[in-house]
């Protein structure tokens, strides 16, 4: 699913059915802070799977159908998630038979229909520069972004810390939401999310105080 307002913007057409709330009066005098930025449509199973992250809004989360998993993190528990800078890239799609840029091997599935998917990282776009001496001298860091390693949810199951030792020191909290029932996430709490099948389900963020 995308982000980004998409229920609002995306599927305007759905959205305009209103069999969705626009906002909820009770989250609005709690935050203080207006109706909400976004409304984001989420559907996915058990296959679709987010990292643990945090987000700078209040979110209520609305499950449609099917059910939700969350594992949430205190804000507190930042010193313990192995929280690092990692390149960033992009998902592209690659035809079938192209070659790998790696390691030279050529694809031949006669049965392809789908194109495969690999991860492009991220560049300074040297190449568009018009001063090429200016690159060589004053050039950019390739871009990064803010990644959490570690799965907690493996932890979770067998304690096994040897690869990250401070996630032993966290305290994750398991929630699952099934449909008709609503959760809300704190701004700047971490989260996993994952859904058990199938699932439909509506946030909402409102902005949250700084």
């Amino acid at each position: 699913s995308r982000q980004n307002d998409c229920l609002r913007t995306e599927v305007s057409k759905l959205f305009s059915t209103n069999i969705f709330p626009t906002t909820f009066p009770f989250a609005e005098q709690a935050f203080r802070t207006g109706p909400p930025d976004a409304i984001n449509l989420w559907i996915g199973n058990e296959r679709s799977v987010s990292s643990m992250h945090k987000d700078h809004y209040e979110n209520l989360f609305y499950v449609c159908s099917g059910q939700k998993e969350f594992i949430l993190c205190p804000p507190a528990d930042v010193v313990f998630l192995h929280e690092g800078e990692f390149s960033s890239g992009a998902f592209c799609p690659i035809a079938c038979g192209k070659k790998n840029a790696d390691d030279g091997d050529e694809s031949h599935d006669d049965d392809c229909n789908l194109p495969s998917w690999v991860v492009v990282a991220d560049d300074n776009n040297s190449d568009n520069r018009e001063d090429n001496n200016l690159h060589e001298t004053c050039s950019e860091a390739a871009p990064t972004t803010r990644w959490i390693e570690p799965d907690i949810k493996k932890y979770m199951e067998n304690s096994n810390t040897d690869e990250f030792p401070l996630l032993s020191k966290a305290h994750p909290i398991k929630i699952l939401v099934s449909a008709g029932e609503m959760l809300y996430i704190p701004s700047l709490w971490y989260h996993r999310v994952t859904q058990t099948c199938e699932t439909v389900g509506v946030n909402y963020w409102f902005d949250m105080k700084f």
